[in-house]
Formats: C-alpha cells, structure tokens, sequence
C-alpha cells in the first residue's frame, strides 16, 4: 500500500512539474523575416535640340513624358542652299537595362496649288521633298543612313530608324543626330512642299 501511495505522489509531483512549465528539453529558433520583393525602373526620357542656317527653327523641349519636337521653316522657309540638324538625346533614367526601338513614318506634301515656276520644273506636281530633302543621321557618331558626310533622301529614313534596337543600360544614354540639307541644285520642284517626321520611342526591358 505505501509503494502505491508513492507511486502516486510521484505521478502527481512530475504531473505539477509538467503542468507548472518547471522542465527543460533541446531547442532551436531559426527566423526569416523581412522578405521583400522590390520592383526595377524603366524611364526613357527624350531631351531635344537643333540647329539651322537659312531657315527659322522653334524647338519645343517639354517635360518627361511629353511631345519633344523641332520646326523648320515656319517664318523663314526653307530652300535650296538650307540645312540645319536634329539631336535626340535618350536616356534610360531607371535601373535597368532597355532596349530601345522606334516606330518612325515621313509623310510628304505637296502644299498648295503648283505655282508657275513649280509646274515648269515638275509638271505632274509629283517631286518633292522625299526626294529632294537630303538627310544624315548618326547614332553616338556611327552612321545609321547614309554615310560619314554623305546624305541620302528623306524618303528612306523611317526604314533605317525602324531598323535600329540599341541597348540602354541603366542612367546610359545614346544620341541620334539628324543632319539635313537641300542641295542648291534641288531648284523649284520643291516650292511649296512639305515634310513630316514622327517618331515613336520605346525603352522594353531586356
């Protein structure tokens, strides 16, 4: 009967102990914490100027974001014996690399009615700036259309630019330089006539 009843206390004093929190065994902690997920940048911002010699030129630099552009002409037209250049400065402000594309088209018109002297050098009122329009564009000093000095005409420019796909690193930048001209040769073909170019830009991550 007493090593009955001393079982029991046993039982009881190791049950308060356990019950109690009063015992030890092997542990380990291990912890991971603070697990984040940070997004990169891409930011292509287009900063613009120019240059010309007999012709006016307005230059409309804006913010990131929007419409950068360069007008030739509006109050002093362009002739023959006119030049000027474009420079495009794109820079890829985020953190990682891109690669640039463009989405380039030139439109060309006629203008208003032929005049005399037009309709004399150019009867079907059918030449004009696409041919007549003489361009050189360089990306970081590196021909893209046309040669080191030697122009070539506005009509085939979309197609090289649409060709191009440079890479932009992080904070790096490449720079196109559009340089043109209208030979003293051109005439009176071109009187009246008009040129357009639009460019898209797009930085696509890599």
């Amino acid at each position: 009967m007493k090593k009955v009843l001393m079982s029991l206390m046993i039982i009881a004093l190791v049950s308060a102990l356990i019950g109690g929190g009063i015992y030890a065994v092997f542990s380990d902690v291990e912890s991971s914490t603070g697990n984040t997920f940070t997004a990169g940048t891409l930011n292509l911002v287009n900063v613009i100027s120019g240059t010309a010699v007999n012709s006016s030129i307005a230059v409309t630099e804006q913010a990131d974001g929007l419409n950068d552009k360069v007008e030739f002409g509006l109050t002093n037209p362009i002739r023959p014996g006119s030049s000027g250049t474009i420079t495009w400065t794109l820079s890829n402000t985020g953190n990682l690399p891109g690669t640039l594309t463009m989405a380039a088209i030139t439109s060309f018109g006629e203008g208003a009615a032929a005049n005399e002297p037009e309709l004399a050098a150019d009867p079907t009122n059918l030449v004009g700036l696409d041919t007549n329009l003489m361009v050189w564009v360089t990306r970081d000093g590196a021909d893209v259309y046309g040669a080191t000095g030697a122009y070539a005409p506005m009509s085939g420019l979309a197609g090289a630019l649409n060709a191009q796909s440079p890479t932009i690193g992080a904070g790096g930048s490449v720079v196109y330089v559009l340089n043109w001209q209208i030979p003293l040769a051109t005439g009176n073909a071109i009187q009246g006539d008009t040129a357009t170019l639009d460019i898209n830009f797009t930085l696509t991550q890599q």
